[in-house]
């Protein structure tokens, strides 16, 4: 039975970049306690993702006349999110629209039974991070967090530019006296022992499952946003190639497989991992998502 999905309104690019533009960090402050904006300053243009032409090629995204590999935090494809993809798809031809031809606007719409939600163009954000011998430079890494602070239980404020926390407390009583900010496996990752210096990332911060279903289900380019900014921190996890993808029915599946490699590799270390997300409520954008609403940094 197909579901009741209900137009409600288009929101403009006024109001998409005034969302954006007001979205937060769910766990990253500045010295004073308030939440930092990730987009803040950001520039914001559209772009055309292209689907792979061979099973060994990958998705490109057309930036500035150039082609540029697209990278993802989190490799994974759910069955069920790509169901949802396909409802949503099939609601948006009622409005002479598809999931891969939105422009830079929002489709405002109620699913019965699921809640009120919007859709916009996938987001891509462009990092350029320092390499050295293929692995980052994490003494440059920790200075793009220069400003930035975490809150540990009791509230206390921890810079994230220091690469070292100090007494971070887990809950009331109980702390951790020592600890690196990165992730303890980031010295492992390489992108290849040639490459040094600034190299750019163009990497899906929302829209994996849009862009999944417009390239491999529809065969159709999609439109996307790129977020550019000196300012824009480090994405929460490493980039990984788009393609392959890991595909499962759903995010419960991944219990049947507890030696799952090919996922997410984060930042920073297991204690703050979570703080680097977005609170896209914040901005007033209600997108479909696995996003765990019960927040927890630690």
């Amino acid at each position: 039975m197909a579901p009741n999905i209900t137009f409600e309104k288009i929101l403009p690019k006024e109001d998409i970049l005034k969302m954006l533009n007001n979205i937060v960090f769910r766990g990253v402050y500045d010295s004073e306690g308030n939440p930092l904006r990730p987009y803040e300053g950001a520039k914001f243009s559209m772009v055309k993702i292209l689907p792979p032409e061979r099973p060994t090629s990958f998705p490109r995204i057309m930036h500035n006349f150039q082609q540029h590999p697209l990278f993802t935090a989190q490799p994974t494809i759910y069955a069920d999110q790509t169901e949802i993809m396909d409802n949503v798809d099939n609601f948006l031809k009622t409005i002479d629209k598809r999931i891969f031809n939105i422009g830079f606007e929002g489709v405002q719409y109620y699913w019965e039974g699921r809640g009120r939600f919007h859709i916009i163009p996938p987001i891509i954000e462009k990092h350029v991070y320092p390499l050295k011998d293929g692995f980052l430079d994490f003494e440059k890494m920790s200075k793009r967090f220069e400003g930035a602070f975490v809150k540990d239980a009791k509230g206390e404020l921890h810079p994230l530019f220091e690469k070292v926390i100090r007494d971070f407390y887990i809950d009331h009583g109980s702390k951790v006296s020592y600890m690196n900010v990165f992730h303890h496996n980031a010295e492992l990752i390489n992108y290849g022992l040639r490459f040094n210096g600034n190299h750019e990332f163009f990497i899906i911060c929302d829209g994996s499952h849009r862009i999944d279903f417009a390239l491999e289900h529809l065969d159709e380019p999609t439109n996307a946003i790129v977020v550019e900014s000196d300012n824009l921190l480090p994405y929460y996890a490493f980039p990984m190639p788009f393609r392959p993808v890991t595909r499962l029915t759903s995010k419960k599946a991944e219990r049947m497989y507890p030696r799952l490699e090919r996922d997410k590799v984060h930042l920073l270390n297991s204690f703050i991992k979570k703080v680097l997300h977005y609170d896209w409520v914040k901005g007033g954008l209600h997108v479909s998502s696995l996003r765990n609403k019960k927040f927890q940094p630690w």
